[in-house]
């Protein structure tokens, strides 16, 4: 047996994680965020009576073990204090999107049969909607004390709850979930449009977190800086249950502002940081900017170095870039930075390369929100970058029907799965077979049992000759363009020949065309511009086979509509909406 594998004594229910870590960890600091000019700090004892003291004002007012609440918000520790107090009190958590509209979330609330909310003031309003179309929710808790005469508060609840508590007139314990009971219901629609409620129990969601900190080495001295919405599984349980669990403190960035975040990691020397790959791409490309304009010896300097970093990687299969960068990393504000994790959707090698020879420590992992969602990570001492790792201990996977390249349908079984998705039997019986969770996801592993991604089910191209095009490994090429900013390949039918062909959308780096063009001077006619881009277009597909390459392109004016996680919401451009293109 694989020492590795998660050991039935070790696993337990949220609510009994909370309790063991304040008698572990006590006056640590697990949540902060900035506030003003100090960080407010919340210790691992003081989360564990707040959680406990808003679970007894939430039965005090007749929440029942299995009922649903909300919590929506940006990060900050009252998102998790909700989430933690209404597991605590015997119930389910429904988080929800903050960029759904309120017809979306008035549809989640009345399916899902949930009452009462946690919200920050800033989607109070949204929730007014709610109410005045469903009448749901019954009963809104706001984060802060700005508020509407009608709601309760956080810290009211919390005191009223210390009272009762102290009175003895709540028993929590007569709440306890089992491992297998119900934990949080997530609607998700991704990329492909129809919302879903996935059911996630508790067993499912502690063992990911277990099983991943037996991959990913992290320990109680770790700080995390949480910049991913929480309401996103990847984040509940990568960014907020895991190391949690671990006993590291996690800081709530104050915003998504770069120049902030880069602040917050400095401020609280934060050695960890949860990313999706758009988040990292610019990133990259902020640092190789930041480069560009120094003086030309600093820039001769950074490509000797780059050249030293290449040369001994090939020649003694070394990696000195952690000792020639360190003080460019300093300059940037992420010295602190000893781990940079991507997940969410597929790293571009060029990015995880890109960040690797600067010395940083960047790995991927996969998974999906039916899966609690990890299901693999690349273990840091022998990292694939083109790969996601392995499985993670106690989970299997495999390849369904494989072409001769290997590829197939990627399908994985395990505690993690879902328990379906939620009053849909028809769409859980279409992913989950025998146990299997059929994930829709093309890929193919290697012998050292490292899984690669190279598509979506729904979004491949099949060309007239039968040959499979995952559009994804043509975006990843063109992405290496500094004139292209997103990009997003698809199957179009060509009017004349009536065959499907690769079709791109360009939304271009206007800011590097802007500059190229000032200064060949060149006036930037539309002529001009789709001319450039047709020659960028072929110059980046040249290393594909001819039958991968763009066929035809259209410009984008403005960035694509994405996902709370950054990715694309590719159905929109599959369907006939993609008219509203530029």
């Amino acid at each position: 047996m694989d020492e590795n594998v998660v050991k039935p004594e070790e696993l337990m229910t949220i609510a009994e994680m909370v309790k063991r870590n304040a008698e572990l960890f006590g006056e640590k600091t697990a949540l902060q965020m900035r506030r003003g000019d100090v960080f407010e700090k919340i210790s691992y004892r003081e989360l564990y009576q707040k959680v406990r003291a808003t679970a007894a004002a939430l039965v005090s007012i007749g929440f029942s073990k299995g009922d649903r609440a909300g919590v929506i918000g940006e990060n900050r520790p009252e998102w998790p204090i909700s989430y933690l107090s209404i597991v605590t009190a015997g119930g389910i958590v429904v988080p929800l999107d903050p960029q759904l509209k309120y017809k979306e979330i008035g549809h989640i609330l009345t399916i899902s049969g949930t009452k009462i909310v946690f919200a920050s003031p800033k989607y109070i309003p949204l929730l007014n909607e709610c109410q005045e179309s469903t009448g749901l929710p019954e009963t809104i808790i706001s984060m802060e004390s700005k508020y509407p005469e009608a709601l309760f508060i956080l810290d009211d609840f919390i005191k009223k709850g210390q009272e009762l508590i102290a009175e003895g007139s709540i028993n929590l314990d007569e709440r306890k979930a089992k491992l297998d009971d119900l934990l949080a219901i997530i609607f998700t629609s991704g990329t492909t449009g129809k919302s879903k409620g996935v059911m996630l129990t508790h067993r499912g969601v502690m063992f990911d977190a277990i099983a991943s900190s037996k991959v990913i080495i992290i320990n109680s001295t770790d700080r995390l800086i949480s910049i991913l919405p929480l309401h996103h599984t990847f984040e509940a349980t990568a960014g907020f249950i895991f190391p949690l669990y671990i006993g590291a403190m996690i800081t709530y960035a104050r915003s998504l502002k770069s120049k902030e975040i880069i602040e917050d990691i400095k401020d609280t020397k934060a050695t960890i940081i949860l990313g999706v790959p758009l988040i990292y791409e610019k990133m990259l490309k902020g640092l190789r900017k930041g480069i560009s304009e120094q003086r030309p010896l600093i820039r001769s300097l950074v490509q000797t170095n780059l050249a030293v970093v290449h040369g001994t990687r090939k020649i003694l299969h070394l990696d000195p870039g952690r000792f020639l960068f360190k003080s460019l990393r300093k300059k940037s504000g992420l010295g602190s930075l000893r781990l940079l994790i991507a997940g969410g959707a597929a790293l571009p090698l060029w990015v995880s390369e890109g960040f690797s020879e600067f010395g940083f420590n960047i790995i991927q992992g996969y998974g999906l929100t039916e899966t609690s969602p990890i299901t693999n990570i690349n273990p840091l001492e022998k990292v694939k970058h083109a790969s996601v790792g392995p499985p993670i201990p106690g989970i299997e996977m495999k390849i369904v029907n494989p072409d001769e390249h290997g590829i197939g349908e990627i399908a994985v079984k395990g505690p993690i799965v879902m328990q379906g998705y939620y009053k849909d039997e028809e769409e859980t019986s279409k992913v989950i077979k025998e146990g299997w969770l059929y994930t829709g996801d093309y890929g193919r592993v290697d012998k050292d049992n490292y899984f690669y991604i190279t598509g979506r089910k729904k979004s491949l191209i099949v060309s007239q000759a039968g040959k499979n095009i995952y559009p994804e490994e043509v975006e990843e090429e063109l992405l290496l363009s500094d004139f292209i900013e997103e990009v997003l390949v698809i199957g179009r039918l060509n009017p004349n020949t009536k065959r499907e062909e690769v079709y791109a959308i360009i939304y271009p780096n206007w800011e590097s065309l802007d500059a190229y063009t000032k200064e060949k001077g060149i006036d930037q006619t539309e002529t001009w511009v789709n001319s450039f881009f047709k020659e960028e277009i072929e110059k980046y597909c040249k290393e594909l086979a001819d039958y991968k390459r763009v066929k035809s392109f259209s410009i984008r004016e403005e960035e694509f509509p994405k996902t709370t996680t950054k990715k694309i919401k590719r159905f929109l451009f599959q369907e006939e909406t993609i008219q509203t293109e530029k």
